[in-house]
Parts: structure tokens; sequence; C-alpha cells
């Protein structure tokens, strides 16, 4: 990778990262790479199911 950009080594780093992680069978993976080089990574094996906190009895409309 010599002569590329930042910016593009991490995006390829990434990119690498996450075709790795769908091999793997992760469902979800998240990576972030910032600018000062700290790297956050976030991967699941399950799907979570949505991340709401109230249920569907309690959508009621006009009361």
């Amino acid at each position: 990778m010599a002569g590329h950009s930042p910016q593009t080594q991490a995006k390829n780093t990434v990119a690498a990262l996450i075709r790795e992680a769908r091999a793997a069978g992760w469902v979800r993976a998240r990576f972030e790479i910032r600018p000062d080089g700290s790297v956050t990574v976030e991967a699941n094996m399950i799907d979570q199911e949505g991340g709401d906190d109230f249920l569907e009895s309690e959508l009621r409309m006009g009361r």
C-alpha cells in the first residue's frame, strides 16, 4: 500500500475486515478507524431484534 493516503489505507483495511467477518459468519460488523489511529469494532454473531424499549400495545393514539 505504499504511496496510498491514510484514508485509502483505512478504507482498504476496513473493507478487508468486513469481508473476513462475513466469511466467518458474523451477522453484524461495524468498524471505525479514527484519524488519531484509534479503532472501534462492534460485531455480533446474532441479529439483535429492534432497539425499541416499548411494546406495540403502548402505541395507541387518541387516548
